[in-house]
């Protein structure tokens, strides 16, 4: 079996971990939810070490002991990444897998030498070095440190492999468990909200009547259906129980893979109007809204929800309550600090409340060159779901005649020029009618 070029098979996959202390995150997570044995390796003890090692260019491990070798920002910090990679290579087993992850640029980060860069050339150079397979290297569209990765399989690189693909199917098969405890005080299972989202999202298509409609997060379809135009939902696992509209269409992936791996953003024209309801965690939003505004144009309206928990344990990262917003609230934040340029227009929706967005700028790379950056701080540092949010400050009424004056000035001026004065008008025009403090 450890020879089988194809891991999936393999009922419990072994896995090394080189430099697994947890200092801003671990690696860990992702491979005990794939059912992995896992052991951590690095220089000091810690959250995550299993092993300490005493020599930093000496894996204490049999010849060919493990399915898979990984590390994680390691090789940047290594004198001398290719005596590592050795070991590595040495302690993988036959067509086993090697998987490194480093940067191609950034700032400095010693711990305790910063002293490389890594670009996708340079994984080749590592396999003909060590004389491995390079089943593939890319790098990240995500700065600073857009990391490049590189996946080896041990095997002489002139072998043509049946199978290059580890086969992981059955493992993500089943749905993430996404429970809660059944105890959670009644007073933390309510929404909140002067009108529910569908019948806003509703009249935001009457008004603005978008050429072209996407939607992130299909479920049941119920906010699909509402699209009276060429429409795409994007959602890996969706619940449809009613037919949709022949004008649309289901793409059956995650965001990142219909934006990085597809054909579909080639089909996108005449984007105006968006509605992100997917993962319910500030780093998929995020990129969400990223790769969005890539496609948009000025005109474009993206409406995020489950900006508003209506109560602190609702805005948790991890699911503690039946009605959940996770902490995609965090976005507000990001947005204001970081696209000042964007207008943000909250709204009081039932039950988790909505943010809508404006004067998108699809040549803006100010999120793409500081995402790590970015989602690693509201990550670990923005961990409590301030009470401004939770109360709704300043989020205006969806039925507000505000609201609608907004939709139809950006109906109206689409596709023609000056959006940007537009939307400085409408800034005004906001800024004029607030405070406006919502009860939850």
């Amino acid at each position: 079996m450890a020879n089988d070029p194809n891991l999936g098979r393999i009922p419990k996959l072994s896995v090394l971990d080189v430099g697994s202390l947890n200092v801003n995150g671990s690696y860990k997570e992702i491979f005990d939810f794939l059912e992995c044995s896992y052991h951590g390796v690095d220089l000091e003890a810690g959250p995550g070490v299993d092993t300490v090692l005493s020599d930093p260019y000496q894996l204490p491990f049999d010849d060919s002991s493990f399915d898979i070798v990984f590390s994680g920002q390691v090789f940047e910090h290594s004198e001398f990444f290719w005596k590592l990679f050795a070991e590595m290579t040495r302690v993988v087993k036959d067509n086993g897998l090697i998987i490194v992850m480093t940067p191609s640029s950034g700032p400095i980060h010693r711990f305790p030498v910063d002293c490389y860069r890594f670009n996708p050339d340079s994984m080749t150079a590592l396999a003909n070095h060590a004389r491995v397979q390079l089943v593939d290297a890319w790098m990240s569209e995500f700065g600073p440190f857009y990391e490049t990765t590189g996946v080896f399989r041990k095997c002489d690189p002139d072998l043509v492999v049946a199978s290059t693909e580890p086969d992981l199917s059955l493992r993500f098969s089943q749905p993430v468990q996404n429970g809660f405890p059944d105890n959670v005080p009644e007073e933390v299972e309510h929404g909140a909200g002067t009108e529910d989202r569908y019948p806003f999202l509703e009249r935001a298509h009457a008004i603005l009547e978008p050429r072209f409609y996407m939607e992130i997060g299909v479920e049941y379809g119920k906010s699909l259906r509402l699209a009276n135009c060429p429409a795409i939902g994007i959602d890996p696992a969706p619940q449809i129980n009613e037919p949709l509209d022949d004008r649309h269409s289901v793409s059956f992936t995650t965001s990142d893979d219909f934006f990085r791996l597809t054909d579909g953003p080639s089909r996108i024209e005449n984007l105006d109007l968006v509605y992100i309801d997917g993962m319910h965690q500030i780093e998929y939003v995020l990129r969400e809204f990223m790769y969005i505004e890539r496609h948009s144009h000025a005109g474009t309206v993206i409406v995020i929800d489950d900006v508003f928990p209506a109560h602190p344990l609702q805005g948790e990262r991890i699911r503690q309550s039946r009605f959940w917003a996770g902490d995609v609230w965090k976005i507000i934040s990001i947005l204001e600090s970081s696209r000042p340029d964007l207008l943000l227009v909250p709204l009081n929706t039932s039950p988790t409340g909505s943010l809508m967005v404006l004067g998108c700028d699809p040549t803006n790379r100010i999120l793409w060159q500081s995402y790590d950056i970015v989602a690693d701080w509201a990550i670990r540092l923005m961990t409590e779901t301030p009470a401004s949010i939770v109360e709704r400050h300043d989020a205006l009424d969806p039925q507000d005649p505000l609201v609608e004056r907004i939709l139809r000035t950006v109906g109206r001026s689409r596709g023609g020029e000056g959006m940007s004065e537009v939307v400085q008008e409408l800034r005004t025009l906001i800024a004029g009618s607030l405070p406006r403090r919502v009860a939850p």
